[in-house]
């Protein structure tokens, strides 16, 4: 039988003529020099980073930062985050010793300088937002704004709330109190003193645990916060869909154009009720544009948040959450059975009777409200009294936010069928950014501790993210070739 032919192969011991440098090794269009080009159009100095500045002392040089820059900046474009894998890159990845030339840092002084530069890697994401704004790549007209919870590097068991410490102290009260007993009783037998240094034993761990147990419920009034954490200090326990996690709530804002993520944030918020009007702003400076369009879902819809937004001219499209209704106790009739009539100022109760504002306000969940009261003794005769005023009072009182008037705007404009379609539209724009860095580069979780570390991670990634999407559109060559002439204009000037 003819034995099997295979393709050919080259023989390990064949010798071979490489080309002559290392650029060689690199295409005109590989997105490395798109990276090479735009890291070197930022003064690193001005932005914040560790060792930018001059300095001409004794002992071993501090690598480049915009070295270390370049290679998380690679690194969090394929989803390769952690330092030791980031090392090994340096020695095997022809791409990565090109972009480093032939630097080999250690995984120590990678993972240092992503510690020791969180704000700086934040303001160079905003560098690189403004550079897509020269490049007309930002729509500047409408964005969307979403959030997503991701894991901090803690576990759960780790994360504590004062509820939850009471709930601990109490069953290891109840079980200390229970070897108690069992010594006692190992005492009142001496047949059964061998049990003693066992009880022992158990009691002492029993009694070191609830001693870590008081000392982080002292930390946690102390602090005057809801939660404390043993490894993480600023992570929280954060619910959503019946599911818990230890992590962050992580806010990116996109622009409507290019889907490109323009202000991004990382909160401890264990909802998004108040970052509306915040992520919104921080929007409207990266794009330029203070007027601009907001999209959001429901979760983001809360009275103070449209109120502040209106006052900065911004339109916003969001759901208005759907309310209970507002009914009475006891078969009574309850706010909503009072129509407000806003040209008068005034509510008309079931039975027909205005009840105007009175001069009095009250102040309740931080939110000022005015009482709309009816005329004096208009209650005392009303045939619908029964069902209407509260036990031992003699006249009925609405309340009302002082400014009400904003969510009932919002909630007219968003009965309209465009309301329908701007809300379809924030769909795809924000679950396309947090779909490619959760599930394509598997970026669901930090490796960072503390908000500000964190916040700059997330910047890394969101910056990793758009860099990868203004390559797609673009080509890497024609943003090197930019970024290039760019810093060729900025040489001529200095």
């Amino acid at each position: 039988m003819p034995e099997r032919r295979y393709r050919e192969v080259q023989s390990r011991s064949q010798f071979a003529l490489f080309p002559p440098s290392m650029d060689d090794y690199v295409s005109g269009d590989n997105p490395v020099r798109a990276i090479d080009a735009f890291v070197g159009t930022l003064d690193l100095e001005s932005l914040g980073f560790g060792h930018a500045e001059a300095y001409g002392g004794a002992g071993q040089p501090a690598y480049d930062p915009g070295l270390l820059l370049k290679l998380y900046l690679y690194g969090y474009q394929h989803g390769v985050r952690s330092s030791r894998r980031l090392e090994a890159e340096t020695r095997r990845n022809l791409e990565v010793i090109w972009l480093c030339r032939g630097a080999a840092p250690s995984y120590k002084t990678i993972a240092d300088f992503r510690k020791d530069n969180a704000p700086a890697l934040r303001s160079a994401n905003r560098e690189f937002v403004l550079l897509c704004r020269e490049l007309s790549l930002l729509g500047g007209g409408r964005v969307a704004v979403d959030g997503t919870f991701m894991k901090a590097d803690a576990s759960l068991d780790g994360i504590h709330t004062g509820a939850g410490l009471e709930k601990d102290l109490k069953r290891l009260d109840e079980r200390i109190a229970a070897y108690h007993r069992r010594l006692d009783e190992a005492d009142a037998a001496p047949e059964d003193g061998d049990a003693e240094p066992e009880l022992a034993a158990k009691m002492k761990a029993l009694l070191e645990k609830r001693e870590h147990r008081e000392a982080l419920r002292e930390r946690l009034l102390e602090s005057g916060a809801g939660q404390v954490s043993e490894v993480d200090p600023d992570a929280r326990l954060l619910n959503k869909g019946g599911g818990t996690v230890g992590g962050y709530n992580c806010q990116i804002a996109v622009d409507g154009k290019h889907k490109l993520i323009v202000a991004e944030d990382v909160v401890q918020d264990g909802n998004d009720a108040r970052r509306l009007e915040p992520m919104l702003t921080r929007a409207a400076a990266a794009v330029g544009n203070g007027k601009l369009t907001g999209l959001a879902d429901t979760g983001y819809c809360a009275g103070e948040q449209l109120k502040a937004c209106e006052d900065k001219g911004m339109d916003v499209y969001a759901p208005l959450p759907e309310r209970a209704a507002r009914k009475g106790v006891d078969g009574r009739f309850g706010s909503d059975d009072f129509q407000y009539e806003a040209e008068d100022d005034a509510h008309i109760c079931p039975a027909g009777r205005l009840l105007t504002r009175s001069g009095s306000s009250s102040v309740m969940g931080g939110r000022r409200y005015f009482a709309y009261v009816p005329v004096a003794g208009a209650c005392r005769d009303c045939p619908l009294s029964a069902r209407c005023l509260p036990p031992k009072s003699a006249t009925r009182k609405v309340f009302r936010w002082e400014h009400a008037d904003v969510v009932d705007r919002h909630r007219e404009k968003m009965g309209g069928a465009a309301a329908a379609k701007l809300m379809r539209e924030r769909a795809a724009l924000v679950e396309h950014p947090f779909g490619a860095i959760k599930r394509w580069a598997g970026m669901d979780h930090f490796l960072m501790r503390g908000l500000d570390k964190c916040r700059g991670e997330f910047g890394l990634m969101t910056l990793g993210y758009n860099f990868k999407r203004v390559v797609n559109e673009l080509g890497a060559d024609a943003l090197a070739a930019h970024c290039l002439r760019k810093r060729g204009a900025t040489a001529a000037l200095a």
